[in-house]
């Protein structure tokens, strides 16, 4: 049986991971370009003008007072107001509109990803316990048995079956909780094939200790064990 272990939820983890980093670089560059957008402050040519000499202080002095009689008689003008510019949104907040597209789109990777990888796990639990439970059904068919084909008479097998059935019982039942918890039908229609393949094997096995001969324990017991073989055989067929 192929085994998909965590290659599913690791590129979904790796994707997400990938998708907050590239917001954070976006951020740390958003505020970097805002650091460096301060106004600087600059050498006006009014600056420079007051500090040569005036070359109207060699004027005679009629020529200053013509210059304050004009400067009086000149009409006052009122200083023109524009009005003010208000901000966007985006620019009172200090970040442009498309970061808050990215911003989006990660939480949505997030929200999206997180519940693939709980499913992920899920599945990748219940199939490690589908595996324990195959190791079980094997251990019956591989260990079990030939144990019980050495042994000199009926009673002597007798006695290691009873010695051994409650785990075998208790794969039983494992089986049959992972039948109605399986992720999909494939899944569930091999769980229910070890089942039944491990239950009819203990039938069996009771069956043949009721009324089997000695003389035919052995070949009983690899009819049991051949049973067993065929569905560990297709469920470990390639999917």
């Amino acid at each position: 049986m192929t085994r998909r272990t965590g290659s599913d939820g690791a590129a979904l983890l790796q994707l997400v991971m990938r998708a907050v980093g590239l917001a954070v670089v976006v951020l740390l560059l958003g505020s970097c370009g805002e650091a460096g957008s301060g106004d600087r402050p600059t050498t006006t040519p009014s600056r420079l003008q007051s500090a040569l000499p005036s070359p109207t202080a060699t004027l005679p002095s009629v020529t200053r007072s013509l210059e304050r009689e004009e400067t009086r008689s000149a009409p006052a003008s009122s200083p023109t107001t524009s009005p003010a510019v208000q901000p966007s949104a985006a620019e009172s907040s200090g970040a442009p509109s498309w970061l808050w597209w990215v911003l989006a789109a990660t939480a949505l990777a997030v929200a999206v990803a997180v519940p693939l990888l709980v499913r992920a796990r899920r599945r990748r639990a219940w199939r490690a316990d589908l595996a324990s439970a195959e190791e079980e059904v094997a251990w019956f068919a591989r260990g079990l048995i030939p144990e019980l084909r050495q042994m000199a008479s009926l009673a002597e097998v007798a006695g290691g079956w009873n010695v051994a059935a409650s785990r075998v019982v208790a794969a039983e039942d494992r089986l049959t909780a992972l039948e109605t918890s399986a992720p999909d039908d494939a899944a569930r229609t091999r769980t229910r094939a070890l089942r039944d393949a491990l239950r009819t094997a203990r039938v069996h096995m009771q069956q043949l200790l009721e009324s089997g001969s000695p003389d035919t324990i052995s070949r009983d017991l690899d009819a049991v064990a051949a049973e067993l073989e065929a569905v560990l055989g297709s469920a470990n067929a390639p999917e």
